[in-house]
């Protein structure tokens, strides 16, 4: 996509809209997505105090900014290349952000990835007003967690001793402000555990009034370390994670507060044992804290209120599931007008907002009904409406409604089928919709907040669709076998499909506790291409999943491998029943949980699956860390069975058809031990697998051709053991 001039329409400056049609080429070539291009939106946020967005360029113009009025369509320039250049050097845009009072954008030029999210590179600083650009801090290099103050006065970041500093804007001065970081102990950040399962990698939180950093102090010394080794060096070298496995010893956190401008610190007065998660914490105004705390079992929260000048703490407000896990939501909002918590709770089975006070004495019910609320987007304290996403239409899809704090008004603003993903402007007054359905591809919407439709902003052109090899799938139901649950799933049939004749069946998996596969939305990517090439690919929604409330998802809770193996033989079962697939040609793939799925599918499912292909699976949760399997399982202490009726390991004896395992050997996430543990007992019980290890590559196994590997290697696998015809 190239600018051509300044003032250019919107679809052809903010969107990917045109159409184009592959040659044939192997879709590890050329992506089967790119078959068709889709509308979507670019790398963008909302200009302060205002409706347009402010997008970043691409291609030649990747280091200019422009200025996108929505509702009219009109593009002009905002930010050009030239202004991203510091003493003569040109300065390469990998992120960016506008500080709260829109007068400055941080700027990240370089970045290094360190775990799934956390990354640390070199920083700069743009004044909008005068164009001015400069490092933040004189060594700018090898930050992370870096942010601008509320009042646009300091520049905060962590440097690689872990400590956290701020940066004064005005004298340009650096201040340290903690001491105690080394390898163990953080400072302002999380560790791999928290970042993965739990909080993210932010580990600090400035006060409204830029007086304070509230931050965590994580203490990492009692973890143990996991290993993984570069073999491609001539001497191979370790590289070692702080990785918590389930039953093990915990980091340790303490959340402190310190005066940015001297002082010391104060840490607030938490319990320091292992036993509980500290998820959480936001300033509910200049003065106090609210945090939240989570046992380790994850079956209870408790909100903590930290007066930061007296010390003084109260409990509060508290939640508990004992017959399963509680649910941590990310948008949960503190409404500071009204002195009110706004959060998701399962406590009438679904996940419903309630409003309460910090001590738990106040509740207002707001929603309710055999339905969830999946996420908070936007609250207008002034007016007392809520924003929200949720399954209410149907528990295929996703939808954006408003409803006043009473519960009444209930509002839906995005009234097309399918799955909708909403950027509402911070002012509350519009938001940008995406959205799909399992027929129609996506499409871009601009909306006013009570979902007035402002402007279409780009949508698939269909004509490409029914040109293409496209099979669009349909949701299947079928019972349980207990004859009452209905379960859904998703089916897949080759373009050329003939009515009675049987074909080889690839069922795509994942199925993990509270998680969902089976939605209105288009199915593209990998499971289109195996269709076109004459594979059904299906896929499934077991008990135990997510969208039908708590009691339906507590299934899985304590052995996550018996309803996933028992419903996804019942849903093979219907499609052989239904005259679809030859029962002598059943395939399953997947990828991290998925690759868990076609492991069990291969070995306690061996009377009906044949060929499998599992990427970097889980084969025994007792090598995976303690956040997401004790969330689960419990403690293997206690739950000795269940962990053995979840680990594959248990059923390698019963393996009979052909399966393929592929892993990086530097995967910090799922370990490559999982694989090797897997086949070690394929080898005692003297079963054949087929099995490639990826050098250095991590979960995502990507970097210098492995992506394109991973991929051929799978399809040519099922093209050899799984054939067409």
């Amino acid at each position: 996509m190239k600018f051509s001039s300044i003032k250019i329409l919107i679809l052809s400056s903010v969107f990917w809209v045109d159409c184009s049609f592959a040659d044939p080429t192997p879709w590890w070539e050329v992506s089967y997505n790119l078959d068709i291009q889709y509308p979507r939106m670019g790398d963008y946020a909302w200009e302060h105090n205002s409706e347009k967005i402010i997008l970043k360029g691409k291609g030649e113009n990747r280091r200019s900014f422009y200025k996108i009025d929505l509702a009219l369509g009109d593009t002009v320039i905002y930010l050009d290349s030239s202004v991203f250049n510091y003493k003569g050097d040109d300065i390469p845009i990998v992120n960016w952000s506008f500080s709260e009072d829109g007068k400055w954008m941080l700027i990240q030029s370089k970045r290094h990835k360190i775990w799934r999210h956390s990354n640390k590179g070199t920083f700069y600083i743009l004044k909008l007003v005068d164009k001015s650009i400069r490092k933040v801090s004189k060594k700018n290099e090898n930050l992370r967690n870096v942010k601008i103050s509320p009042d646009s006065k300091w520049v905060s970041y962590i440097r690689d001793d872990n400590n956290l500093y701020v940066y004064n804007i005005d004298r340009k001065r650096e201040k340290k402000l903690t001491r105690t970081g080394s390898e163990t102990i953080l400072n302002g950040h999380f560790g791999w555990v928290y970042e993965e399962e739990l909080s993210g990698y932010d580990g600090y939180r400035w006060s409204p009034d830029s007086r304070f950093i509230a931050f965590v102090e994580e203490d990492q010394s009692k973890v143990k370390r996991f290993n993984m080794i570069d073999d491609l060096k001539l001497y191979p070298e370790i590289q070692q994670v702080f990785y918590p496995k389930a039953g093990n010893r915990n980091p340790s956190i303490k959340i402190a507060v310190i005066n940015v401008q001297g002082g010391g610190k104060k840490f607030v007065d938490l319990d320091q044992d292992t036993s509980s998660y500290y998820p959480w914490f936001e300033w509910y105004d200049d003065e106090n804290l609210w945090i939240m705390k989570l046992g380790r079992m994850q079956k209870k929260w408790q909100m903590i209120y930290a007066d930061v000048s007296s010390g003084r703490i109260m409990e509060g407000l508290q939640e508990s599931d004992p017959n399963g896990w509680v649910e941590l939501h990310e948008t949960n909002q503190i409404l500071k007008e009204k002195g009110l918590f706004l959060h998701i709770s399962e406590r009438d089975g679904y996940q419903h907002l309630y409003l309460e006070r910090a001590d738990g004495r106040f509740t207002v019910p707001v929603t309710s009904g055999q339905w969830e609320v999946n996420d908070i987007v936007h609250v207008d304290e002034k007016s007392e409406i809520i924003y929200f996403t949720s399954n209410k239409k149907s528990n295929l899809e996703n939808h954006f409604y408003s409803v006043r704090f009473d519960g009444t008004n209930l509002k839906l603003l995005t009234p097309e089928p399918g799955n909708h993903s909403i950027s509402m402007n911070p002012n509350g007054k519009t938001f940008i919709d995406v959205f799909s359905s399992i027929d129609k591809p996506r499409t871009i919407k601009y909306r006013s907040n009570d979902g007035t439709l402002i402007r279409t902003l780009g949508k698939t052109n269909l004509s490409a669709i029914d040109t293409t090899e496209i099979s669009k799938p349909s949701i299947v139901r079928f019972l349980a076998d207990d004859n009452q649950t209905v379960l859904n799933g998703i089916l897949t049939l080759p373009h050329d499909y003939e009515e009675g004749k049987r074909y080889p069946l690839i069922v795509y998996g994942y199925g993990m506790p509270g998680t969902q596969i089976v939605r209105n939305r288009w199915q593209g990517g990998f499971q289109q291409f195996l269709a076109k090439e004459g594979y059904i690919v299906f896929s499934m929604d077991t008990r135990g999943m997510a969208g039908r409330g708590r009691d339906f998802k507590n299934l899985s809770y304590g052995d996550m491998a018996h309803y996933l193996s028992k419903d996804n033989a019942t849903g093979v079962q219907y499609l052989i029943d239904e005259g679809y697939v030859d029962e002598k040609r059943i395939g399953a793939w997947g990828w991290s949980g998925g690759g868990y799925f076609t492991c069990l599918m291969l070995t306690k499912n061996s009377e009906l699956f044949d060929v499998g292909v599992a990427v970097a699976p889980v084969t025994d949760f007792r090598l995976y860390d303690t956040a997401y399997t004790e969330r689960y399982m419990g403690l293997p202490q206690e739950n000795a069975s269940g962990y053995d009726s979840t680990s594959t390991i248990s059923y390698v004896n019963k393996l009979k058809g052909k399966l393929l395992l592929m892993h990086g050997t530097h995967d910090d996430n799922v370990h490559s031990q999982n694989t090797t543990r897997f086949i070690e007992a394929c080898i005692q019980a003297d079963k054949p697998i087929d099995v490639m290890y990826y050098p250095t590559r991590n979960h995502g196994i990507y970097g210098n051709n492995a992506g394109k590997h991973v991929y051929k290697k799978l399809f040519e696998y099922f093209r050899l053991h799984l054939k067409i015809g």
